[in-house]
């Protein structure tokens, strides 16, 4: 092989010895030769620490194939946003849409009975009772009973409203009260569909200081139309039905009697929670709209371009498989970077590899089948007479679909600033360094940055991901194909208000000038990750002796006891103890005693709900917050100074985690008198795990009166002679 004599033949081959010890050694086994006047410029003049070479050997692993070059680096070119366009978009079929919706019945997060009686006035039950012919007289308007799933379905394309179809039951009843009881006998009823036009609208929720979720929802408190259909084999049907066109006035009365039963919940979650790539930037403005068979919604963040235009918004699905699609412009990104540089987030990230990194400035680009994350930066005093070695680093993960499989390779390209410094680097810290600081930064941008949402839905998922994994790796993460597609990810946080987890398959990721699209199919499978409780609470009533009458409109507080400690508690405190030890230093000699005791904590509230109209409450409690605090360690020092008796005293508290909590129930009755379940049958759960307790249709029933607990069913007594 040639002679390398110079910085320029060098660079070129430093790449595939980077991560060795000794470079030149490398370099030399492999056959190139050193000329004397470089190699007295390759002086060993600084030594990394023990170990320290092996740590940035193992970070640098992960950098892919590595390139130096000296002179100014390439700067990144991004595409403006156009007119109207969005920084962030996402998709959802109205199919998979429906089928949360479905959940959200199932576990009577929509209700599934309305006593419209108890909420509409007189005269409007007087017009409701006229407007129906019933096959069977001696009954009065009661119940109405949401019977299936409400559905969704575009009334258009491009609105940013939408048909809400929902079959009901209208029973008429005989009602009469027996020692505050309310007795209801079915005489006859009618079946059909409630249909209204509802506002789309979305929600932001907080998960962190620098993470939100966005949620698209329905909004059943602006509903622009609403029309009644009997079924035609209804027993009871309308008098007069009005005209296409017409103003239905029975459904608008029913409409309102929805809004009042809803007031808590009127907007309905329809979406999985999607993870925004926004960091800590403000909202500026959201929008969602119909298009074809899809909700879209699109979000812009303050710092960019704007007003967004809801017209601008368009499905982007790839293929008929997927139902799930997000979409971000790297502009909100660079945003994110070049905030994180500038305010030494990623400065700080750096220092977790060198002491003396320093991150000056950063920056992202998407292009064609490409992410390129660019950082630049130095090293303070890293060689002698306090020379800095000043770098950028640009990452290029290039991104291909390979079948059904996701193909992820990295470039780490390093451009120079001071030769000298680099040689220095190059014979005695190593060019790993060099690299570890590339990957521990461009992996600390999520975290910086707020990306960092852990394997979430789309593109924050993805990206963090990509920055975490290559190769082989990401293949293991995200699944390995089949017949099925990848499997992206099992999530283990449930759809917003059901009991279902969701899952991705056939994941698709395209990048292209400044945009990734990451789409999917979005499916659901039960939740046996989380922990739920359904309740049903009773009080003593005068008519059952089996069992009592329902708690309406209560409060329930899920308690953790901690104080006094239940007998059986897993969480056994030490005893007090006190150590004394002496000290002596120039200023004087000391003695040092330091007092060690446990104080449980005051029970703590970990949830609270309102009981329906069947005495029905729901509780979900993920499995990360399950864990609470059974007490505090107090350490108590105090330091005496022999010489002039003067003492310090200082208190130190830190809480005593408690893995399996005791749980009880604190039920607060609308008439402000309180119960707690500590003695109550089945309301007490000592070392409690994580668990499914009662169902929706089979609640765990709590009984004050003394009745029989455990799973069942309950609710108003009814009669229905048509059964």
């Amino acid at each position: 092989m040639a002679t390398i004599s110079n910085i320029q033949e060098l660079l070129p081959v430093l790449g595939a010895v980077a991560t060795t010890r000794d470079p030149i050694a490398a370099l030399e086994q492999e056959g190139h030769q050193i000329s004397p006047a470089l190699r007295n410029r390759l002086q060993v003049r600084k030594t990394p620490k023990p170990g320290e070479q092996e740590r940035w050997a193992k970070q640098a692993s992960h950098a892919g194939r590595l390139t130096f070059r000296t002179g100014p680096a390439p700067k990144l070119a991004a595409r403006e946003l156009a007119a109207g366009e969005f920084e962030f978009s996402a998709g959802l079929r109205m199919g998979t849409a429906n089928e949360i919706v479905a959940g959200l019945h199932a576990n009577h997060t929509i209700p599934d009975v309305l006593f419209l009686d108890e909420l509409l006035s007189q005269g409007d039950l007087t017009a409701l009772g006229g407007a129906f012919q019933v096959d069977k007289p001696g009954g009065r308007i009661g119940r109405l009973q949401i019977t299936a799933p409400p559905t969704l379905s575009p009334v258009g394309d491009g609105q940013d409203r939408i048909a809400l179809t929902i079959p009901f039951r209208l029973n008429f009843e005989r009602i009469s009260r027996v020692a505050g009881r309310t007795i209801r006998t079915v005489v006859t009823f009618g079946t059909g569909r409630m249909r209204l036009i509802v506002r789309l609208t979305t929600r932001t929720v907080p998960v962190s200081i620098a993470a939100r979720n966005l949620e698209i929802q329905v909004d059943l408190s602006q509903s622009f139309e609403a029309r009644m259909e009997m079924d035609a084999n209804s027993p009871v049907q309308r008098r007069n039905p009005p005209a296409p066109g017409q103003t239905d006035g029975i459904a608008v009365i029913i409409q309102n009697a929805l809004q009042q039963r809803l007031k808590d919940t009127l907007k309905v979650t329809i979406s999985a929670a999607i993870p925004l790539p926004i960091g800590r930037l403000e909202i500026h403005e959201t929008a969602v709209i119909t298009r074809g068979d899809s909700l879209v919604a699109g979000v812009k963040v303050q710092g960019t371009p704007s007003p967004g235009n809801p017209q601008t918004l368009q499905a982007l699905f790839p293929n008929p498989d997927t139902n799930f699609f997000t979409r971000v412009h790297d502009s909100v990104l660079r945003l994110i970077v070049q905030s994180a540089a500038r305010n030494g987030e990623l400065t700080r990230i750096a220092k977790q590899t060198h002491p003396d990194a320093v991150i000056d400035s950063a920056d992202v680009s998407f292009g064609n089948g490409t992410i390129k994350l660019q950082a630049k930066g130095k090293i303070v005093d890293l060689c002698p007479a306090g020379v800095d070695l000043g770098f950028t680093v640009t990452m290029t993960v290039k991104v291909t679909m390979e079948g059904t499989r996701i193909r992820i390779d990295r470039e780490t390209s390093k451009d120079l600033d001071n030769l000298d410094a680099f040689l220095c680097v190059v014979t005695s810290l190593g060019l790993a360094l060099l690299a570890a600081v590339a990957v521990i930064v461009f992996q600390g941008i999520g975290l910086a940055s707020g990306l960092a949402a852990g394997y979430a839905l789309g593109v924050v998922g993805v990206l963090t991901v990509m920055l975490e994994f290559d190769g082989d790796d990401f293949a293991l993460v995200f699944g390995g194909g089949g017949d099925d597609g990848p499997m992206f990810i099992d999530l283990d946080f449930p759809l917003p208000g059901t009991d279902l987890l969701p899952r991705l398959t056939g994941a698709f990721i395209r990048l292209d000038e400044s945009t990734m699209l990451i789409a999917a199919h979005l499916g659901t499978r039960p939740d046996t990750i989380n922990t739920y409780f359904y309740l049903q609470f009773f009080d003593p009533d005068d008519i059952s002796a089996i069992q009592g009458r329902p708690i309406v409109g209560a409060k329930v507080r899920l308690m953790d006891r901690d104080s006094p400690a239940p007998a059986g508690d897993d969480l056994v405190l030490p005893g007090p103890k006190t150590a004394t030890t002496g000290q002596h230093l120039p200023t004087g000699d000391f003695r040092i005693t330091t007092k060690t005791s446990f104080q449980r904590t005051p029970d703590e509230a970990l949830a609270e709900g309102t009981t329906d109209s069947s005495g029905r409450v729901r509780f979900y409690i993920p499995k990360d917050k399950l864990k609470t605090k059974g007490a505090n360690k107090v350490v108590e020092t105090t330091r005496t100074n022999l010489d002039t008796d003067e003492e310090i005293k200082s208190t130190r508290r830190t809480p005593v985690p408690e893995e399996r909590p005791d749980l009880y129930f604190r039920v607060i009755r609308a008439n402000g008198t309180t119960s707690d379940t500590l003695q109550v049958r089945s309301g007490f759960f000592l070392n409690f795990q994580s668990a499914r307790v009662g169902t929706p249709a089979s609640p765990l029933v709590i009984d004050f009166g003394g009745g029989v607990g455990g799973v069942g069913g309950g609710g108003v007594v009814v009669a229905d002679s048509r059964d």
